[in-house]
C-alpha cells in the first residue's frame, strides 16, 4: 500500500521519525524548487510575461497591473510553466542548456516540474504538522499534499487551485494556489462532475489553466493567500516562503488598490507598491 493509502486509513501507521523524514525532505525539495523559480523567472522575456498577463487578464494596454502583491508568484508560475515559444516553456529551456549541473534535489525538482500538472485539489482532511490528503478533481485521486502551513492551517471541503508536482508517492504544489471555493463531503461528487468539462485537455491534449486562475484572481481570491514562514520545530535548510492559507475576507478590486499598502509606507496600494510594479513590468 502507497504511503497516502496508509495516511488515508490511519495516520498513526506513520511513525513520528517517518514523518519527520518526510517533512524533512520536503523542506529540501521545497528550497530547491524555489531557488529553480528564481532561476526561471529571470530567463522570462517580457513577450512571454505580456502573453500570460493577457491570458490572466492582468494587462492593461502594454503594462502589467496587478490587483494585490499576492498576484505577481501566480502570473510568474503560470508564464513558466505555460506560455510556450517553439513549443518549449520555460522549464524545455533551461533544462536544454542548463546554466550549471544541478544539484540532486534541483534534479529531483525538475523532474517533478517537467510533469506536472494544473488541478483542483479537494482537501478531505488535514495531516497537522505534514500537509493533509487532498482529492485531484482532475484525475480522482486522492494523494498526500506535503505542507507544513497547510498542515497548520488548511481546512476540510476546501477547494484549492493549484500546479501539483509529484514526489515519489507524494505531492508538494508550485507554490502558486488559490483557493477556490469550499464544498460540503457529500457534494464532492457533484463537484467532481462539475468541474471535469473545465478542466479536459484542448484538442492538442494539453490543459490550460488560464480560464481558471484567471476566474480566481477576479474574484479576489488571491487576497486570500499570506506568504509566510511556515513554523515548524524541524531542523534544515532554510525555508523560503510558501502560500499559506488565512482567513482574510476577499477585497473586491477597487477595495485592493485602495487598500493601505503592504509595504507599511502609508499609501494607498494604488498610489505605492501597485504602481511601482507596474513599472517593472512595462
Amino acid at each position: 500500500m502507497s504511503l497516502w493509502g496508509l495516511l488515508g486509513h490511519a495516520s498513526s501507521i506513520l511513525s513520528p521519525a517517518k514523518s519527520a523524514d518526510l517533512a524533512a525532505r520536503y523542506q529540501r525539495l521545497r528550497a530547491a524548487a524555489f531557488n529553480l523559480g528564481n532561476k526561471l523567472v529571470r530567463t522570462l522575456r517580457k513577450d512571454v510575461l505580456d502573453e500570460g498577463a493577457k491570458k490572466l487578464g492582468l494587462l492593461d494596454g502594454s503594462t502589467i497591473v496587478f490587483g494585490s502583491e499576492d498576484e505577481m508568484p501566480v502570473l510568474m508560475d503560470y508564464c513558466i510553466y505555460n506560455v510556450f515559444r517553439q513549443g518549449r516553456n520555460a522549464i524545455d529551456r533551461y533544462l536544454a542548456n542548463p546554466p550549471e549541473e544541478p544539484s540532486d534535489d534541483e534534479a529531483v525538482c525538475l523532474q517533478a516540474m517537467q510533469r506536472a500538472t494544473y488541478t483542483l485539489l479537494l482537501i478531505e482532511s488535514v495531516q497537522p504538522g505534514l500537509g493533509a490528503m487532498v482529492r485531484d478533481l482532475r484525475s480522482g485521486e486522492t494523494t498526500l499534499l506535503v505542507d507544513m502551513g497547510m498542515g497548520a492551517t488548511a481546512v476540510p471541503e476546501l477547494i484549492l487551485a493549484t500546479r501539483l508536482l509529484s514526489i515519489d508517492d507524494w505531492t508538494m504544489t508550485g507554490g502558486a494556489a488559490l483557493p477556490a471555493g469550499m464544498v460540503p463531503d457529500e457534494d464532492a461528487a457533484a463537484v467532481l462532475q462539475g468541474v471535469s468539462e473545465s478542466l479536459a485537455c484542448g484538442k492538442h491534449g494539453s490543459f490550460d489553466p488560464a480560464p481558471l486562475i484567471r476566474e480566481c484572481l477576479e474574484s479576489g481570491m488571491s487576497s486570500r493567500i499570506a506568504y509566510v514562514e511556515a513554523a515548524d520545530p524541524l531542523s534544515g535548510p532554510p525555508k523560503p516562503k510558501s502560500s499559506h492559507l488565512i482567513s482574510r475576507p476577499a477585497l473586491s478590486p477597487t477595495e485592493r488598490r485602495n487598500a493601505p499598502c503592504p509595504c507599511g509606507s502609508g499609501k494607498k496600494f494604488k498610489h505605492c507598491c501597485l504602481r511601482k510594479m507596474g513599472r517593472r513590468a512595462k
